[in-house]
Parts: structure tokens; sequence; C-alpha cells
């Protein structure tokens, strides 16, 4: 009998313990803001505060409540309950900071009905924050087949009687001042890709637009390649302002010299290598620029390598498959590089920099191979951050000297013998992919050799051989 009612005590305790929330707390915001305590506490202290707008300290509370949801490190849960108070305290308020900080939210679980809760309320207005946050590219969601973007249906909720493709257009050619040239940027970005680039210049060329992006992209129209993502175009904003706008003059009456065929695939990363080749007119061709570089390199291709560590094949390196998605400015440029690295001087500095990357084990090291008084010289630039030793962060004063220069550049130098790391890294092909620069990655293989790989966007890389101390 006494062990039938020890049971049934027991039973009864722990079912009252589970139907009792965590106690109150004296201070629930302190305890909500605390990330040492778990998240269960946390919301239930943030339930306790109840309704904002009945608070007698309620600005303190909504400041607290948007420290939280904008940050991806505080609970999923915690933040959508903080997103609902806000909305519900003052949604005017609450949807016009969402406006400025949808893209520090980067998890889906958030994003997500963030994005919802944006359609709900049904002002086209936010569709420039849509626009913005469907720019970023997803490993979750893909242009072309379903699953459907949540940006993408909240942008036609948003807009009836326009497709997607036309909202997006639309927050590009706004004569809203408000609209600012990043939201610009972005809407030239997503346009170029939800519609392809043949079809994005067309639409380009047919307005009729005074806004200083819509004319420098339209200055660039005798480019084969358009800047399609918010790097190039701030590479074309950038060089079309380069000596008060000479530099973009010079290059535009050099390229006035190539045939359409040799003007194929021409972009920014081409500029440089205008200036500096000597190329005669329609006698140069890909088919001879091909030839040339082939005889050059016919005794130093190597195999492709599998970077340890790194469960897929890196790109070939051989010259000859990558022939066909290498245009003639990228040939013109692989020649130029081959006969700078010919020059002992630039061998000397390269060595001098891979030797001082080899004993710094804070980051890689790295700059931009550029021309002064008619010669290549290897420009060293620090990281702009120190994360490894097998991470190159490029600083904003590179890149800016990387819009005029001939190669990106950078050292796999951990150690003497570095075969096995010889060539970009996946996070290289990144770089290049996201910026579009022409690339050079310098690798010890012993103590007195560098091995020379070339890439650039599209995966193409090149074994160029090696350098000698």
């Amino acid at each position: 009998m006494r062990r039938t009612i020890g049971r049934i005590v027991s039973v009864w305790l722990i079912s009252t313990l589970m139907s009792c929330g965590p106690s109150p707390v004296d201070d629930p915001l302190a305890v909500m803001l605390n990330r040492d305590y778990d998240p269960a506490r946390r919301l239930a202290a943030a339930k306790q505060l109840g309704a904002l707008s009945n608070s007698p300290d309620s600005k303190r509370n909504v400041d607290a409540m948007h420290r939280i949801i904008w940050s991806d490190r505080q609970p999923t849960e915690l933040r959508l309950w903080a997103m609902d108070r806000l909305i519900e305290h003052d949604p005017d308020a609450f949807w016009k900071i969402a406006q400025r900080r949808i893209l520090e939210v980067d998890l889906w679980p958030v994003l997500g009905p963030l994005i919802e809760r944006s359609a709900k309320r049904g002002d086209p207005r936010f569709t420039v924050a849509l626009v913005r946050s469907y720019t970023r590219e997803s490993q979750i969601y893909a242009d072309d087949h379903p699953p459907v973007r949540p940006e993408r249906t909240a942008i036609e909720a948003l807009n009836p009687g326009l497709s997607v493709e036309q909202a997006v257009w639309g927050v590009f050619v706004s004569d809203d001042k408000r609209v600012t040239t990043s939201a610009r940027v972005d809407a030239w970005t997503l346009t170029s890709r939800l519609v392809g680039s043949d079809r994005a210049r067309a639409l380009l060329l047919g307005m009729d637009s005074q806004q200083p992006l819509v004319l420098d992209l339209k200055a660039a129209r005798w480019l084969d390649v358009l800047p399609a993502n918010r790097e190039a175009v701030l590479w074309l904003m950038q060089v079309r302002g380069e000596s008060g706008g000479a530099y973009w003059d010079g290059a535009q009456r050099l390229a006035g010299r190539l045939t359409d065929k040799q003007r194929q695939g021409l972009e920014l990363r081409h500029l440089p290598a205008l200036y500096l080749a000597d190329f005669t007119g329609p006698q140069l061709s890909k088919a001879v620029l091909l030839s040339r570089v082939t005889r050059k390199l016919s005794s130093i291709q190597g195999p492709a390598r599998t970077e340890p560590g790194i469960a897929m094949r890196l790109p070939s390196e051989s010259l000859a498959d990558h022939a066909e998605a290498l245009c003639f400015a990228d040939l013109l440029t692989i020649g130029l590089l081959l006969d700078a690295l010919a020059d002992r001087a630039l061998v000397v500095e390269l060595f001098t920099q891979a030797d001082r990357d080899l004993v710094d084990t804070t980051t890689e090291h790295g700059g931009v191979l550029g021309a002064e008084e008619g010669h290549i010289v290897a420009l060293s630039f620090p990281a702009k951050l120190r994360a490894h030793d097998e991470k190159f962060y490029s600083s904003d004063a590179l890149v800016r000297r990387m819009y005029t220069g001939l190669a990106h550049y950078h050292f796999h130098a951990q150690r003497y013998h570095n075969t096995a790391y010889a060539g970009p890294g996946v996070g290289d092909l990144a770089f290049a992919e996201r910026l579009r620069p022409t690339a050079l990655v310098f690798t010890f293989i012993d103590r007195d050799t560098l091995g020379v790989d070339y890439y650039q966007p599209g995966g193409v890389v090149v074994d160029l051989g090696t350098i000698g101390r």
C-alpha cells in the first residue's frame, strides 16, 4: 500500500513540475538578452514582458527586440517571437527598419517567415528589399526549378499584373530617389541572372535614363560581356573614373582596333592587356594566339591534381582542355604573363615575397601584377584579415589596384615541398567567379622552384609551368 501511494505521489510531483512553466524572473529583459541561458528560458522571459505597448519602458524593450531579431547568433524561436511583437507594436516602424536590415538575416528559418509576413502586409515599396535579398545566392533554392524562392513569391504578391522580372527591372529603372545605387546594382544583377545577359543588354540599351549607373553600363556596351554582378559593376564604376576617365577612353580606343571575332568574350579584366599587348589587327586571330601559347607551354603541362581533404576533382590544368572557353583576350593575357615571368627582376621579387609568406603563418600573401614604366612588377598588399596560413583575404586597396592590373596573385607557400596544393583551391575559384579577375597562384614545389597556375572565371585553370630561384 505504501509503495502504491509513493508511486502516486511521485507521478503527481512529476506531472505538477512538468505543467509549471519557468518561474517569473525579476528582470525578464536581462534574461532574454543573456546568451548564457538556454533558449527556452530566454523565450519564457521574453514572453513575461507581454505586449510592448503595455510596457512602461517600451523603447528599451523595442531596442532589445531589434537586437534579437537581426542577429543570426540568436535562437530562431526567440527571433520569430520578437519579430511578431515588433510588428504588433508598430508595423510601420518595423518594416522601415526591415528594409534596411533584411540583408543581415542569412538563416532561412527566420528569413522565410520575414518574407512571408512582408507579402501579407501588401506594401509594394518592400519590393526593393526583396530584390536585394533575392540577389543573394542560395544553396537551397535555384532560379529555374522548385522549390520557389520565398522572395519570388512575395514579389509576385506585392506587384499584381507584373512578372517578377518586370518588377525587378522596375527597381533598376525607378525614378524614386530613395532607391539607392546599391539597390539598383542588385536589381541589375538579379535581372541579368533571371533573363540572361543578352536580354539584359537589350533592355538596357532600349531605355532612356540619366541615372549614373545606367550611363556607366551603357558606356560599357563595347565590351562583349557586360558586368553582371555587384563586384563587376563596382569594377566598372571605378575604372570609368580612373585618371579622370582617360584610362577608360584609352581602352575603348584600343578595343576599337579589334575585329568582331577578337572582341568576343572581352570584359573588364582584359583592359590592362589591351594597353600592354602589341596586337596588329585581324591577322592576329585566336587560333594564332592559341598556337603561340601552346608552343610555349608544350613542355610544361602537368596532370590535374586532387587537393587533399577535398572529395572532388579540381579542374583540368591543360590549355587544350580549355581552348574553347578561352577567348582572344584571355590568350592575349596569358601570352603577356608568360613573357613577364621571363623577366629576372620580377622572378626575384616573387621569390622574396614567397619567402616572407613562408615564415608568416597567420595568412597567405598576395598582390597584383601591374605595369610600371613599361615593366610588369609584383605589387604586394597586406591581407585584409589574418585568419590562418591557408587563406588570403584581398584588401580593398588590392582590389582597386587589380582593376587596372594584369593579374591578381597569391602564394601557396606553407612549406617548400607543397606540390599537393599547387594551383587554385576551391575558395580561389569562388573568388574568381565572384570578382571575375585574371589570377595567378604561385606554389613552392621545392625551395628553389615556384609552380605557376593561371585561373579565371568559369573554372578555367591553366598550368603555366614553373619559375626558378
